[in-house]
C-alpha cells in the first residue's frame, strides 16, 4: 500500500524551475531514499510534502489525502518531520521536547496529561535514551539530539515519516544506532519512511527503494540492489563511480 503519492509535481522560485514534474510514491513498511546531487530541489520537495509550497503542477497525498487540503493540525496527524539540523532559543529539557510532537493532539494551549508523559517516557525507553530525560536539548551531541527528534516524531504516531539528510553531522556509530532504530520501528508500526540523503552507501544497507533525482527530474527509481549500479550513479553525479557487491549489498566508491 503506498502512504505517500506524489504525481507529476512541479515547482519553481519565480524564474528558476526546481522540481519538474516529479513522481514519486513511499509504500508502508518501507524505507524509501531520495538520492541526488547537491542543488536539485530534495528539501523543496519535502517543504511540498509538508504543505508549505504549493506545486505550480501535480499534487501531494497521503494516505488519499490531498496535502494542501488538510489544515496544519491535520498535516500534523499524516506527517512527521525530522530536520536535517535544529536549534532552540530555549534550552528545553528532552523529554518537553519529545511532547512537543503531541501538540496537534492536544491543542496549542492543551496541558499533557499523565497518560502522555507515560507515553513519551515509554518511547524513550524503546529506543534507549531515557538517560536524557533531564537534560537540556542545547546541551546534547549531535547524535543524541537527532534521535530525540526521532522520538520527538515518533510520538506523533504519523504513517508518514521524513528524514532530511538525518545523519550528515553524525558519526559511524550513530549513523547505525538511528537506522536502527528507524528500521525497527518501520516493522513495528508499518510505517512509511521517506529519507533524503547524500551518501549512497546508507541508501544501500538501509533503503527499499531508491529515487534518484537528477536536474529537478525523475532520473531513475526502484529497487535499491537494482537501482543501484556502476551506469546509473556515474551518470546522477557525473563523476565515474564504482560500485562493487558486498553480502549482497551494492557498495559504493570513487577511484
Amino acid at each position: 500500500m503506498n502512504i505517500l503519492e506524489i504525481k507529476n509535481l512541479s515547482f519553481d522560485y519565480g524564474k528558476n524551475s526546481i522540481l519538474k514534474k516529479i513522481s514519486l510514491s513511499s509504500k508502508q513498511g518501507h524505507i524509501t531514499a531520495i538520492l541526488a546531487p547537491n542543488g536539485t530541489g530534495k528539501t523543496t520537495l519535502f517543504n511540498n510534502i509538508f504543505g508549505m509550497h504549493k506545486p505550480i503542477e501535480g499534487s501531494v497525498w497521503v494516505k488519499g489525502n490531498d496535502i494542501l487540503k488538510l489544515s496544519p493540525a491535520q498535516r500534523a496527524s499524516y506527517v512527521s518531520y525530522v530536520p536535517q539540523e535544529y536549534s532552540s532559543p530555549f534550552n528545553y529539557n528532552v523529554l518537553d521536547v519529545i511532547m512537543m510532537g503531541q501538540t496537534h493532539k492536544m491543542g496549542i494551549f492543551g496541558v499533557p496529561k499523565p497518560e502522555d508523559k507515560k507515553i513519551a517516557l515509554d518511547l524513550m525507553e524503546e529506543i534507549g535514551i531515557t538517560y536524557l530525560k533531564d537534560r537540556g536539548i542545547n546541551e546534547l551531541s549531535g547524535g543524541q539530539r537527532q534521535m530525540v527528534l526521532l522520538a520527538r516524531a515518533l510520538i506523533q504516531e504519523c504513517p508518514l515519516l521524513l528524514l532530511d539528510e538525518p545523519t550528515s553531522h553524525l558519526d559511524i556509530k550513530n549513523q547505525a544506532l538511528l537506522f536502527r532504530q528507524v528500521k525497527n520501528q518501520v516493522k513495528k508500526k508499518s510505517l512509511s519512511v521517506l529519507i533524503n540523503i547524500h551518501d549512497p552507501n546508507l541508501v544501500s544497507l538501509y533503503a527499499d527503494e531508491v529515487y534518484m533525482i537528477k536536474e529537478g527530474k525523475n532520473f531513475a527509481q526502484g529497487n535499491v540492489r537494482e537501482v543501484m549500479d556502476t551506469r546509473n550513479l556515474s551518470e546522477l553525479y557525473g563523476i565515474e563511480v564504482r560500485v562493487d557487491c558486498l553480502d549482497g549489498v551494492p557498495f559504493v566508491y570513487v577511484r
